[in-house]
Protein backbone atom coordinates (compact mmCIF):
# COMPACT_ATOMS: atom_id res chain seq x y z
CA UNK A 1 0.00 0.00 0.00
CA UNK A 2 1.47 3.63 -1.06
CA UNK A 3 0.87 7.22 0.50
CA UNK A 4 -1.99 8.25 -1.11
CA UNK A 5 -1.18 11.91 -0.18
CA UNK A 6 3.22 11.87 0.20
CA UNK A 7 4.21 15.66 -1.14
CA UNK A 8 5.76 15.04 -4.60
CA UNK A 9 9.49 16.13 -5.55
CA UNK A 10 9.06 18.69 -8.49
CA UNK A 11 5.34 18.86 -8.04
CA UNK A 12 3.97 22.22 -10.29
CA UNK A 13 0.34 22.04 -8.48
CA UNK A 14 -0.98 21.56 -5.34
CA UNK A 15 -3.06 18.54 -7.27
CA UNK A 16 0.05 17.04 -7.64
CA UNK A 17 0.75 15.93 -3.87
CA UNK A 18 -2.04 13.74 -4.12
CA UNK A 19 -0.58 11.82 -6.34
CA UNK A 20 0.78 7.52 -5.59
CA UNK A 21 4.40 7.41 -4.93
CA UNK A 22 4.66 5.28 -8.40
CA UNK A 23 3.06 8.04 -10.37
CA UNK A 24 5.41 11.03 -8.22
CA UNK A 25 8.27 8.79 -9.65
CA UNK A 26 7.43 8.88 -12.89
CA UNK A 27 8.10 12.72 -12.87
CA UNK A 28 11.45 12.29 -13.16
CA UNK A 29 12.83 10.85 -16.44
CA UNK A 30 14.77 7.61 -15.87
CA UNK A 31 18.03 8.84 -17.49
CA UNK A 32 17.75 12.09 -15.06
CA UNK A 33 17.63 9.60 -11.93
CA UNK A 34 20.06 7.68 -12.39
CA UNK A 35 22.76 10.43 -13.58
CA UNK A 36 22.04 12.22 -10.18
CA UNK A 37 22.42 9.14 -8.04
CA UNK A 38 25.62 8.22 -9.31
CA UNK A 39 26.80 11.84 -8.24
CA UNK A 40 25.14 12.50 -5.03
CA UNK A 41 28.12 11.21 -3.20
CA UNK A 42 30.68 12.92 -4.97
CA UNK A 43 30.57 15.94 -2.97
CA UNK A 44 30.61 14.07 0.33
CA UNK A 45 33.47 12.00 -0.85
CA UNK A 46 35.82 15.61 -2.12
CA UNK A 47 35.04 17.37 1.25
CA UNK A 48 36.02 14.55 3.48
CA UNK A 49 38.96 14.21 1.18
CA UNK A 50 39.64 17.78 1.15
CA UNK A 51 39.38 17.97 5.41
CA UNK A 52 41.80 14.44 5.21
CA UNK A 53 44.54 16.25 3.23
CA UNK A 54 44.07 19.61 5.70
CA UNK A 55 45.70 17.41 8.39
CA UNK A 56 48.66 16.84 10.24
CA UNK A 57 49.99 12.74 10.55
CA UNK A 58 49.11 13.02 14.50
CA UNK A 59 45.66 14.41 13.40
CA UNK A 60 44.97 11.29 10.99
CA UNK A 61 46.12 8.94 13.69
CA UNK A 62 43.07 10.22 15.78
CA UNK A 63 40.27 10.62 12.86
CA UNK A 64 40.58 7.22 10.81
CA UNK A 65 39.63 4.58 11.70
CA UNK A 66 38.68 1.44 9.87
CA UNK A 67 34.93 0.84 8.79
CA UNK A 68 34.94 -2.83 10.75
CA UNK A 69 35.95 -0.91 13.77
CA UNK A 70 32.70 -1.85 15.60
CA UNK A 71 33.18 -0.13 19.02
CA UNK A 72 34.74 3.18 17.61
CA UNK A 73 31.57 3.47 14.88
CA UNK A 74 28.79 2.87 17.63
CA UNK A 75 30.82 4.53 20.71
CA UNK A 76 28.41 7.74 20.28
CA UNK A 77 26.31 9.52 22.70
CA UNK A 78 24.03 12.89 23.26
CA UNK A 79 25.88 12.92 26.93
CA UNK A 80 28.19 16.13 27.56
CA UNK A 81 31.75 15.28 26.99
CA UNK A 82 32.10 15.68 30.76
CA UNK A 83 30.11 12.79 31.22
CA UNK A 84 31.02 10.25 28.13
CA UNK A 85 34.84 10.10 26.88
CA UNK A 86 34.89 10.10 22.57
CA UNK A 87 36.96 8.53 20.27
CA UNK A 88 38.32 10.73 17.05
CA UNK A 89 39.49 14.05 16.53
CA UNK A 90 37.83 17.22 18.41
CA UNK A 91 36.93 20.00 17.05
CA UNK A 92 38.53 22.38 19.50
CA UNK A 93 41.84 20.72 18.54
CA UNK A 94 41.39 21.81 14.98
CA UNK A 95 42.58 24.84 13.28
CA UNK A 96 40.31 27.21 11.89
CA UNK A 97 40.44 26.48 8.24
CA UNK A 98 40.50 22.88 9.52
CA UNK A 99 37.08 23.52 10.98
CA UNK A 100 35.72 25.26 7.83
CA UNK A 101 36.05 21.72 6.14
CA UNK A 102 34.64 19.69 8.74
CA UNK A 103 31.36 22.53 8.08
CA UNK A 104 31.73 21.58 4.57
CA UNK A 105 31.25 17.94 5.15
CA UNK A 106 28.44 18.85 7.12
CA UNK A 107 27.15 20.48 4.14
CA UNK A 108 28.18 17.97 2.02
CA UNK A 109 26.15 15.30 3.44
CA UNK A 110 23.30 17.39 4.54
CA UNK A 111 19.85 19.27 3.10
CA UNK A 112 20.24 22.94 3.93
CA UNK A 113 17.76 22.40 6.90
CA UNK A 114 19.51 19.40 7.75
CA UNK A 115 22.90 21.17 8.42
CA UNK A 116 21.35 24.58 9.92
CA UNK A 117 19.54 21.81 12.66
CA UNK A 118 23.42 20.40 13.50
CA UNK A 119 25.52 23.68 13.44
CA UNK A 120 22.69 25.47 15.61
CA UNK A 121 22.54 22.53 18.35
CA UNK A 122 26.37 23.12 18.25
CA UNK A 123 26.15 27.05 18.77
CA UNK A 124 23.25 26.24 21.69
CA UNK A 125 25.98 24.62 23.57
CA UNK A 126 27.63 27.88 23.91
CA UNK A 127 24.16 29.53 25.03
CA UNK A 128 23.79 26.40 27.66
CA UNK A 129 26.49 27.47 29.19
CA UNK A 130 26.20 31.28 29.56
CA UNK A 131 23.19 30.23 31.02
CA UNK A 132 24.42 28.09 33.60
CA UNK A 133 26.71 30.29 34.41
CA UNK A 134 24.25 33.15 34.70
CA UNK A 135 22.54 31.59 37.33
CA UNK A 136 25.67 31.09 39.40
CA UNK A 137 26.36 27.49 38.27
CA UNK A 138 30.13 27.83 37.52
CA UNK A 139 33.59 27.49 40.48
CA UNK A 140 34.28 25.60 42.63
CA UNK A 141 35.58 23.03 40.80
CA UNK A 142 32.89 20.19 41.17
CA UNK A 143 31.30 17.99 39.24
CA UNK A 144 28.66 20.53 37.89
CA UNK A 145 31.11 22.95 37.04
CA UNK A 146 33.35 20.62 35.09
CA UNK A 147 29.68 19.56 33.24
CA UNK A 148 29.23 23.58 32.54
CA UNK A 149 32.61 23.97 31.21
CA UNK A 150 32.42 20.66 28.66
CA UNK A 151 29.04 22.63 27.36
CA UNK A 152 31.17 24.30 24.12
CA UNK A 153 31.19 24.54 20.50
CA UNK A 154 34.88 23.04 20.77
CA UNK A 155 33.53 19.61 22.24
CA UNK A 156 32.44 17.98 19.09
CA UNK A 157 34.71 14.97 17.97
CA UNK A 158 34.74 13.98 14.25
CA UNK A 159 35.84 10.30 12.84
CA UNK A 160 36.56 8.65 9.84
CA UNK A 161 35.97 5.22 8.51
CA UNK A 162 37.32 4.33 5.55
CA UNK A 163 39.33 5.68 3.13
CA UNK A 164 37.18 8.46 0.97
CA UNK A 165 39.57 8.40 -1.49
CA UNK A 166 39.59 4.66 -2.53
CA UNK A 167 37.09 2.57 -1.01
CA UNK A 168 33.86 2.55 -2.92
CA UNK A 169 32.49 1.79 1.01
CA UNK A 170 33.61 4.63 3.53
CA UNK A 171 31.47 6.42 6.65
CA UNK A 172 32.27 9.14 8.99
CA UNK A 173 30.64 10.16 12.46
CA UNK A 174 30.27 13.44 14.38
CA UNK A 175 29.14 13.37 17.85
CA UNK A 176 29.41 15.64 20.62
CA UNK A 177 26.55 16.81 23.50
CA UNK A 178 23.09 16.54 21.87
CA UNK A 179 24.28 15.44 18.46
CA UNK A 180 25.62 11.71 16.95
CA UNK A 181 25.47 11.87 13.23
CA UNK A 182 26.61 8.70 11.24
CA UNK A 183 27.01 8.75 7.04
CA UNK A 184 27.87 5.98 5.35
CA UNK A 185 28.25 5.43 1.54
CA UNK A 186 28.25 2.56 -0.72
CA UNK A 187 29.57 2.96 -3.92
CA UNK A 188 26.21 5.74 -4.90
CA UNK A 189 24.15 4.88 -1.76
CA UNK A 190 24.12 7.07 1.13
CA UNK A 191 22.72 5.96 5.01
CA UNK A 192 22.37 8.78 7.31
CA UNK A 193 21.08 6.76 10.81
CA UNK A 194 21.33 6.77 13.44
CA UNK A 195 21.12 10.42 13.96
CA UNK A 196 20.17 12.16 16.91
CA UNK A 197 19.60 15.51 17.49
CA UNK A 198 18.84 17.05 21.05
CA UNK A 199 18.66 20.96 22.06
CA UNK A 200 18.66 22.82 25.55
CA UNK A 201 17.40 24.97 25.36
CA UNK A 202 14.71 24.59 22.97
CA UNK A 203 13.60 28.16 22.72
CA UNK A 204 15.83 30.47 24.29
CA UNK A 205 13.76 32.75 26.24
CA UNK A 206 15.65 35.96 26.97
CA UNK A 207 18.56 37.74 25.91
CA UNK A 208 19.35 38.72 22.37
CA UNK A 209 18.69 35.30 21.03
CA UNK A 210 15.22 35.14 22.52
CA UNK A 211 13.13 32.94 19.97
CA UNK A 212 15.56 31.05 18.65
CA UNK A 213 15.09 27.61 18.19
CA UNK A 214 17.83 24.86 16.54
CA UNK A 215 14.84 22.11 15.80
CA UNK A 216 12.16 24.16 15.34
CA UNK A 217 9.08 22.10 13.57
CA UNK A 218 9.45 18.64 15.55
CA UNK A 219 6.81 18.95 18.16
CA UNK A 220 4.76 20.90 15.89
CA UNK A 221 4.66 18.23 13.31
CA UNK A 222 3.51 15.64 15.98
CA UNK A 223 1.52 17.81 18.06
CA UNK A 224 -0.93 18.78 15.08
CA UNK A 225 -1.19 15.02 13.96
CA UNK A 226 -2.33 13.89 17.49
CA UNK A 227 -4.88 17.18 17.70
CA UNK A 228 -6.42 15.43 14.43
CA UNK A 229 -7.27 12.09 15.89
CA UNK A 230 -10.36 11.26 17.29
CA UNK A 231 -11.33 9.47 20.66
CA UNK A 232 -11.04 5.54 19.20
CA UNK A 233 -7.78 6.94 17.43
CA UNK A 234 -6.93 8.54 20.25
CA UNK A 235 -7.36 5.31 22.67
CA UNK A 236 -5.09 3.39 20.55
CA UNK A 237 -2.18 5.59 19.69
CA UNK A 238 -1.82 7.34 23.48
CA UNK A 239 -0.04 4.19 24.86
CA UNK A 240 -0.01 5.88 28.82
CA UNK A 241 0.77 8.88 30.72
CA UNK A 242 4.05 7.77 32.40
CA UNK A 243 7.17 8.62 30.40
CA UNK A 244 9.92 5.94 30.96
CA UNK A 245 13.11 7.98 31.75
CA UNK A 246 15.34 6.05 29.41
CA UNK A 247 13.25 6.38 26.39
CA UNK A 248 14.68 6.83 23.36
CA UNK A 249 16.07 3.71 22.11
CA UNK A 250 19.83 5.34 21.43
CA UNK A 251 23.02 3.90 22.15
CA UNK A 252 23.31 0.17 23.36
CA UNK A 253 19.25 0.37 23.21
CA UNK A 254 18.39 -0.46 19.12
CA UNK A 255 16.82 -3.60 19.99
CA UNK A 256 14.49 -2.03 22.92
CA UNK A 257 11.55 -1.81 20.41
CA UNK A 258 11.29 -5.58 19.45
CA UNK A 259 7.49 -5.14 18.48
CA UNK A 260 5.32 -2.14 16.81
CA UNK A 261 3.18 0.02 19.18
CA UNK A 262 0.31 2.83 18.79
CA UNK A 263 -1.84 3.38 15.71
CA UNK A 264 -1.41 2.01 12.35
CA UNK A 265 -1.19 4.59 9.44
CA UNK A 266 -3.40 2.85 8.02
CA UNK A 267 -6.25 3.75 10.29
CA UNK A 268 -5.53 7.70 9.32
CA UNK A 269 -7.84 9.46 7.49
CA UNK A 270 -6.49 11.34 3.99
CA UNK A 271 -5.84 14.65 5.48
CA UNK A 272 -4.08 13.02 8.76
CA UNK A 273 -2.10 10.93 6.02
CA UNK A 274 -0.63 14.26 4.53
CA UNK A 275 -0.05 15.09 8.22
CA UNK A 276 1.81 11.75 8.94
CA UNK A 277 3.89 12.01 5.76
CA UNK A 278 5.11 15.84 7.06
CA UNK A 279 6.18 14.05 10.01
CA UNK A 280 8.46 11.69 8.41
CA UNK A 281 9.57 14.53 6.04
CA UNK A 282 10.75 16.50 8.98
CA UNK A 283 13.33 14.15 9.95
CA UNK A 284 13.95 12.26 6.79
CA UNK A 285 14.92 15.60 4.89
CA UNK A 286 17.69 16.40 7.48
CA UNK A 287 19.58 14.27 5.01
CA UNK A 288 21.04 14.77 1.94
CA UNK A 289 18.71 15.36 -1.07
CA UNK A 290 18.91 11.97 -3.16
CA UNK A 291 19.51 10.05 0.56
CA UNK A 292 16.41 11.65 1.99
CA UNK A 293 14.20 10.88 -1.49
CA UNK A 294 15.77 6.86 -1.41
CA UNK A 295 14.75 6.47 1.79
CA UNK A 296 11.41 8.05 1.64
CA UNK A 297 10.90 5.90 -0.99
CA UNK A 298 11.34 2.80 1.14
CA UNK A 299 9.19 4.17 3.40
CA UNK A 300 6.32 4.52 1.35
CA UNK A 301 7.11 0.47 -0.09
CA UNK A 302 6.71 -0.75 3.66
CA UNK A 303 3.04 0.41 3.19
CA UNK A 304 0.91 2.41 5.96
CA UNK A 305 -0.24 -0.98 7.40
CA UNK A 306 3.70 -0.91 8.74
CA UNK A 307 3.99 2.23 10.32
CA UNK A 308 2.68 3.77 13.47
CA UNK A 309 1.89 6.14 15.42
CA UNK A 310 2.55 6.43 19.16
CA UNK A 311 2.38 9.06 21.97
CA UNK A 312 3.09 9.08 25.68
CA UNK A 313 2.08 11.64 27.93
CA UNK A 314 -0.19 14.69 28.20
CA UNK A 315 -2.15 15.08 24.77
CA UNK A 316 -3.66 18.86 25.35
CA UNK A 317 -0.37 20.56 26.46
CA UNK A 318 2.43 21.05 23.91
CA UNK A 319 4.75 22.90 26.19
CA UNK A 320 4.49 19.57 28.95
CA UNK A 321 7.22 16.57 29.18
CA UNK A 322 5.72 14.12 26.47
CA UNK A 323 6.97 11.31 23.78
CA UNK A 324 5.94 10.18 20.41
CA UNK A 325 7.24 7.71 18.04
CA UNK A 326 7.16 6.64 14.61
CA UNK A 327 7.46 3.07 13.66
CA UNK A 328 7.88 0.77 10.85
CA UNK A 329 10.16 -1.55 9.08
CA UNK A 330 12.63 1.12 7.31
CA UNK A 331 12.11 4.19 9.83
CA UNK A 332 11.98 4.66 13.92
CA UNK A 333 11.25 8.26 14.93
CA UNK A 334 11.64 9.40 18.12
CA UNK A 335 11.08 12.81 20.09
CA UNK A 336 11.06 13.25 24.43
CA UNK A 337 10.22 16.64 25.37
CA UNK A 338 12.60 16.27 28.82
CA UNK A 339 12.79 18.57 32.12
CA UNK A 340 15.99 21.69 31.82
CA UNK A 341 19.86 20.39 32.97
CA UNK A 342 21.28 23.78 32.45
CA UNK A 343 18.76 26.38 32.45
CA UNK A 344 15.50 26.06 34.53
CA UNK A 345 15.50 22.63 35.76
CA UNK A 346 11.43 22.73 36.42
CA UNK A 347 10.31 23.26 32.36
CA UNK A 348 10.61 20.98 30.19
CA UNK A 349 12.77 23.17 27.59
CA UNK A 350 14.76 20.86 26.42
CA UNK A 351 14.31 17.96 24.09
CA UNK A 352 15.52 15.10 22.21
CA UNK A 353 14.90 13.44 18.94
CA UNK A 354 16.35 9.86 17.57
CA UNK A 355 16.00 8.87 13.44
CA UNK A 356 16.95 5.14 12.68
CA UNK A 357 16.69 2.68 10.15
CA UNK A 358 15.68 -0.70 11.71
CA UNK A 359 16.92 -2.30 8.68
CA UNK A 360 20.21 -0.64 7.58
CA UNK A 361 21.26 1.44 10.70
CA UNK A 362 25.38 2.08 9.85
CA UNK A 363 24.67 0.40 6.11
CA UNK A 364 24.70 -2.57 7.67
CA UNK A 365 22.55 -3.85 5.02
CA UNK A 366 24.68 -2.85 2.35
CA UNK A 367 27.98 -3.65 3.90
CA UNK A 368 27.03 -7.22 5.16
CA UNK A 369 28.16 -6.56 8.73
CA UNK A 370 26.40 -6.53 12.01
CA UNK A 371 27.05 -3.73 14.25
CA UNK A 372 26.93 -4.60 18.05
CA UNK A 373 26.39 -1.21 19.36
CA UNK A 374 28.77 -0.71 22.48
CA UNK A 375 27.44 2.60 25.16
CA UNK A 376 30.59 3.62 27.25
CA UNK A 377 29.84 5.71 30.49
Amino acid sequence: MTFRYAPVVLATSLALMSCSSQRSAELVPPAFALSVTQTATLPMREAAQKLLNALTDVQRTEIMFALSDTIARTQWSNLPSAMFERDGLRTGNMTETQRILVHDLLRASTSSQGYLKIAGIMWLDDILRENALARGGGGGGGRRARLIESWTTENYWVSVFGDPESDPQWAWLITGHHLAASFTVNGNQVAFTPLFLGAEPYTIENGPYAGWRALSHEVERGFALLQTLDDGQRSVAVLGSDIPRDVLEGPGRRASLARFEGLSASKLGEHQQVLFWYLIEEFVRNAEHDAAENHLEKIRRDGLDQLYFAWIGPVDNISSRYYYRVHGPSILIEYVRERGVGGDQGAANHIHTMVRDPSNDYGEDWLGLHYQEHHRR
